[in-house]
Parts: C-alpha cells; sequence; structure tokens
C-alpha cells in the first residue's frame, strides 16, 4: 500500500547538450545547481559514452548487501531516467558504491543502462561516466524538468547495521 503521496506541478523543462570529454553526473548536478532545481526528474539522459562508472548490486546472494562499482571503458551507448531531491545530509561511500551526497546540494538519484559489447548493465549513475563523440560538442543530450510542490529529500538513518556502518540511505517525499 501507497503510504505518501505528494502532488506537484510539471515546471520548467530544461534541455542540455554536453561537450565531448564531459562528466555526466557532473554535469546534471552543475545544471541542477545553475538552474536552481531542488525537485525534479530527470525525463530522459541518451548518447554515448567512452568510460562508465556504474553502482550496482554485484553480490547475489544478499539482499542487504551494498552495492558494488562496474567500471567499463570504449564504446557505448547510454540511457537514463531519475529523480532530482536535495540531500539534508552528507553521505559517502566512495569506497564501497561510489554514491557520495553532500549535505545543502542536489541529489541526484539516476538509473542509468548502458550496452557495451553486446551486454547491457543498469546501476546508480555516478561520477566517472565519460561522453563520446566524434565533435567537440556532442549529441550527448540530457531533459531535466523541476517539479514544484513536492521534494525528494535523502537523509541518512541513524539505525546502523553492520553492512551499513554510518547509517542506512533513505529518500523521504514530502509536500512542500
Amino acid at each position: 500500500m501507497v503510504d505518501v503521496i505528494a502532488r506537484a506541478q510539471m515546471g520548467e523543462v530544461i534541455w542540455a547538450q554536453l561537450d565531448r570529454d564531459a562528466d555526466l553526473y557532473t554535469e546534471i548536478l552543475e545544471i541542477c545547481r545553475r538552474e536552481n532545481i531542488r525537485s525534479g526528474v530527470v525525463l530522459n539522459i541518451v548518447g554515448g559514452l567512452r568510460k562508465a562508472r556504474l553502482s550496482l548490486p554485484v553480490v547475489s546472494t544478499s539482499i542487504d548487501a551494498p552495492p558494488g562499482i562496474l567500471e567499463l571503458e570504449g564504446m557505448m551507448e547510454a540511457q537514463g531516467i531519475g529523480t532530482i531531491g536535495y540531500s539534508a545530509d552528507t553521505y559517502d561511500s566512495e569506497h564501497t558504491s561510489g554514491i557520495i551526497y553532500h549535505a545543502g546540494e542536489p541529489n541526484l538519484h539516476i538509473h542509468l543502462t548502458i550496452t557495451h559489447e553486446g551486454k547491457s548493465y543498469m546501476g546508480h549513475l555516478i561520477e566517472g561516466c565519460i561522453v563520446r563523440s566524434l565533435h567537440p560538442r556532442s549529441h550527448f543530450t540530457i531533459v531535466l524538468a523541476k517539479t514544484p510542490g513536492a521534494l525528494l529529500n535523502f537523509r541518512v538513518s541513524e539505525e546502523k547495521t553492520e553492512k551499513y556502518p554510518n547509517g542506512l540511505p533513505i529518500h523521504d517525499l514530502v509536500q512542500e
């Protein structure tokens, strides 16, 4: 049963075309800062990568295991969607999953699908996904939309486990 619902408006839609060798995660974060996006959706990410870095489950025997990092290089295609929220807490799991959030900054929760050498992978977008293009301005395009009215707050719970000794990462949906 759904226990939390927040209503929002579909606001301004922002299109961006990335330069060759840009870091996808860093560029989206910068657009969110520049455009003051505290609540939004990533409607589409599409383009080529030459390097990919994803946070995804790497242990199939445990449902509570923290994710690991997959790194790929070569010619790849990527597509993604996700949410944009706000980080109330700092969370750093670079050593295990590559996920880092900073308090007071936009929070990106983006799932990216990559095709590489005939195989597909899907995981959380983290720093290190580098745009591939034969031209200085690539055709790698992202489409973001502001969604005023609802906010997805990221925080770290006080609950600690053996696998999450610094607390569990949580997203709280709230009505603004």
